[in-house]
């Protein structure tokens, strides 16, 4: 009973088990591309719209489908990023305690995903908004929980 709160009682590492570290593509470089995709479309988008801010102007229907599409694909892209990095992440926590990770395991882990959820959402908006550049200065402070909470739930296996 002890172990759904926290003591890693039976949480045991398989004897021919490496220790868990970090992937540099999947915990660092994936996440960091999937963010940079946007701020990079964005910048596109605004030499494409380049006019358009100035009263009366129109956009024309193809760069409001333009910036829907890219929008909604952005989100998708990390959004299957995020769920296929927590099941692998919950697969190898369960294999490497036996198939009982701890609550307070599971539960930091599902933090690191939370983080990462926020830092795409902050480089995101500053990537779209004019003036919303001071959100990357949060945006580093998520990214790096994320690291240290998959670093902490991994912690001795």
């Amino acid at each position: 009973m002890l172990e759904q709160f926290g003591i890693d009682g039976d949480a045991q590492p398989f004897v021919h088990a490496k220790p868990f570290r970090l992937s540099p593509l999947w915990d660092l470089y994936v996440p960091l591309v999937i963010a940079a995709i946007p701020a990079g479309l964005f910048a596109l988008l605004g030499l494409a719209t380049k006019g358009l801010d100035r009263p009366g102007a129109e956009p024309s229907v193809g760069v409001i489908i333009v910036m829907v599409v890219l929008q909604t694909l952005g989100i998708i892209a990390m959004a299957v990023v995020i769920l296929a990095r927590y099941e692998f992440g919950f697969r190898e926590l369960s294999m490497r305690t036996n198939g009982r990770p701890p609550i307070w395991r599971r539960l930091i882990l599902f933090c690191s995903i939370a983080f990462v959820l926020l830092f795409d959402a902050l480089t995101n908006v500053a990537a779209a908004f004019d003036g919303a550049g001071p959100l990357l200065f949060l945006a580093v402070p998520a990214f790096i929980a994320y690291v240290l909470s998959v670093r902490v739930a991994f912690a001795r296996l």
